[in-house]
């Protein structure tokens, strides 16, 4: 539903249908993730009343009825009118989402256990994230059929996807039911709320820094996140068709590189997979300020599989460090907390960036031959802003983590090029769940390939790493005392 009904095929319809300005774009692009503040509300209500599971399920399928009146929109009401209607109810949808998203997390900390939970959380965003890029292809495909034949401003082809959307949720939210609940913790149970227990959270420095760099993170991303869509359609003339599928080139990325997150995660912890995720995601901006309307494909595709590849890691590393790092006494108010700043800090970042975008008008600026104009001159500076956030993360404190330097050595081993080809099969064998035959056959044989290679190829390594050895010792250095 998420990939049907939102994102990319809101956005279009927003822009092609609705006729929304880029103030308006951020705002409506902002609403899912910055209605996260409402989980403060939905801790107080399973201090409450407890039953997350039935909070959970409640909200979050009231949520997904309320696309039904966004579908009759362009029936009803003109554009002026109907931008701020679908504003509102997507809004009061994604309200519902977040109420519904604390009683979520604090359900599936006590039902995952904490030393195999990077590998599930890495393994659950890993269909999730398959699922998703199968109906983003398909209705990427749809709509670009269907625009050709009756245009981009016809709301249909949108509506049918919407439609295939809700009911995917609703089938979505029959499954959720199924899925019990251990009855521990503090909020599965009805009873009085403790003032005290909600400002628990806060009392803790460690936490304190935690909010900080979750805040700041998010509005340097969603500064400009919103508006590579609204780049690739009105700035380079990317058809639907093509943007489906780059994104399944990054939701390929993810699918691989998640099953290297998950473990680097659990081994190496959390703090030190952000910084690393941090920086590189920081330069991600780059390949998108080269891209032209004549030459777009390979700097979008290489940012795409860069996106995917690190966001992983960033995601995973979120969630996994706030179920590890909220207080067990306010453990509920402790995840609304960390959410409602995400959502505070996504409210502010896309409008901020609609007025610097609106600011800018047809301002230009030339650099290296590129000519710099409003939306990548956004895209640099979430960058810049990007790096300028990693200091917060490396003073939050989390037990048992390594430097950041190991996540770097970890991450090299695995992405080996003398176990590659191993690794590989490996993926596919773990991902198709098949043991045998002919994938398994591979598999021998391509364990063979890389040990005959290796003596060549670690040759040819040594030759290429030796003349940066300095370079690398002062890169270890920095890392190894994490920033402070």
């Amino acid at each position: 539903m998420a990939s049907l009904a939102g994102g990319l095929f809101l956005v279009g319809f927003a822009l092609n249908v609705m006729h929304a300005d880029p103030v308006e774009i951020g705002i409506l692009a902002a609403l899912p993730i910055s209605a996260n503040v409402a989980q403060l509300l939905g801790a107080l209500l399973l201090m409450k009343f407890g039953r997350r599971r039935l909070l959970c399920f409640g909200a979050v399928t009231l949520g997904r009825l309320l696309w039904i009146p966004v579908m009759v929109l362009p029936f009803v009401v003109g554009d002026g009118a109907g931008i701020w209607l679908l504003i509102g109810l997507i809004g009061i949808a994604s309200l519902l989402g977040s109420i519904s998203g604390v009683a979520w997390l604090d359900w599936m900390t006590d039902l995952v256990p904490g030393d195999i939970r990077g590998k599930f959380m890495a393994r659950r965003n890993g269909i999730a994230a398959a699922s998703g890029v199968a109906a983003i292809l398909a209705g990427g495909e749809f709509l670009t059929r269907w625009q050709k034949t009756h245009g981009e401003d016809d709301p249909s082809g949108y509506l049918i996807l919407f439609g295939a959307g809700v009911l995917l949720g609703l089938a979505a939210s029959a499954f959720l039911w199924k899925v019990k609940d251990p009855k521990q913790g503090p909020a599965s149970s009805r009873q009085q709320i403790d003032w005290g227990e909600t400002i628990e959270p806060v009392r803790h420095a460690n936490f304190r820094w935690l909010l900080l760099y979750v805040g700041l993170f998010m509005f340097s991303t969603q500064i400009a996140g919103p508006f590579y869509t609204v780049f690739m359609l009105d700035n380079l003339g990317v058809s639907f068709s093509q943007i489906t599928w780059m994104m399944l080139a990054a939701t390929l990325a993810t699918l691989f590189m998640l099953r290297i997150w998950g473990p680097i995660s659990d081994r190496n912890g959390n703090r030190p997979v952000l910084l690393v995720a941090g920086a590189l995601h920081a330069l991600i901006p780059l390949a998108w300020i080269v891209a032209t309307p004549e030459s777009f494909l390979l700097p979008l595709f290489v940012a795409h599989i860069l996106s995917g590849a690190i966001f992983s890691a960033i995601t995973l590393a979120h969630v996994n460090i706030l179920m590890k790092l909220a207080p067990v006494r306010g453990r509920s108010m402790a995840i609304a907390l960390f959410n409602a700043t995400i959502g505070l800090a996504t409210a502010i970042a896309p409008v901020t960036g609609g007025w610097i975008v609106t600011g800018l008008g047809d301002f230009s600026l030339q650099a290296g031959g590129v000519t710099l104009t409003a939306l990548p001159l956004l895209f640099l500076l979430s960058g810049i802003l990007q790096i300028a956030c990693l200091p917060s993360i490396a003073k939050v404190s989390e037990p048992a983590a390594t430097p950041a330097v190991a996540v770097l050595l970890q991450l090299g081993n695995d992405l080996n090029p003398q176990t590659g080809i191993s690794s590989a099969t490996d993926f596919i064998l773990v991902q198709t769940r098949r043991s045998t035959g002919i994938l398994q056959s591979l598999d021998a044989v391509s364990d063979r390939a890389a040990a005959s290679s290796e003596a060549r190829i670690g040759k040819a390594l040594d030759r290429i790493w030796n003349p940066f050895a300095r370079v690398i010792k002062a890169a270890h250095d920095i890392l190894t005392r994490d920033l402070k």
